[in-house]
Parts: structure tokens; C-alpha cells; sequence
């Protein structure tokens, strides 16, 4: 993973909680996906977490300023990362 990727306004969305963790969940084939963003948004050592769905996918759970030396705008939320060929999404929970 490259920080300056992530920097790119064309390959970051930002969404909810509630927004994306139920069809992502079924279309990925991850059971309780949203409780495992929650889960992992609680934990204060979460850094990163992979996670295999039962549709031949995996993505990564993780916190981008905990794992790159520079900061990101909202990188200290949790982002949900596919891989480069695909759109990372940020995941925030509105107040």
C-alpha cells in the first residue's frame, strides 16, 4: 500500500457505517460485516485486519495513520482497502 494512492480523490470513498457494510457484506460474502468494522473501530490496537468472504474476496480493515508515517485527511477512521484495481472506502459514523 502506498500513501499517495490513498491521496488520490479518485480512488478513496467516503461513507457510512450504515451505508455500506449490508450489500457490501452480501455482495462480498462476509457475515456480520458491519459488526467487524465496529469491532475493529473499538479496538484501540486495531491497525489492520483481513477478512475473507465466501465469494473468492478479501479486503483489509485498517487504520491509514497508524499505518504510514504521514497523516491522512480522516486517517484515523477506519478504511476498507480491495487492493489498487478497486476503490478504497472510508468509513466514518456521523455524530
Amino acid at each position: 500500500m502506498n500513501i499517495n494512492w490513498f491521496r488520490n480523490p479518485d480512488h478513496v470513498v467516503y461513507t457510512t457505517v450504515e451505508q455500506f457494510a449490508d450489500n457490501f457484506g452480501k455482495e462480498t460474502g462476509i457475515d456480520d460485516l458491519k459488526g467487524e468494522i465496529e469491532r475493529f473501530r473499538l479496538d484501540p490496537e486495531g491497525v489492520e485486519k483481513n477478512l475473507k468472504g465466501k465469494r473468492r474476496t478479501s479486503l483489509k480493515l485498517f487504520r491509514p495513520n497508524r499505518v504510514f508515517d504521514e497523516q491522512l485527511d480522516m486517517g484515523d477512521e477506519v478504511w476498507v482497502y480491495l487492493g489498487e484495481n478497486y476503490q478504497s472506502y472510508c468509513i466514518y459514523w456521523p455524530e
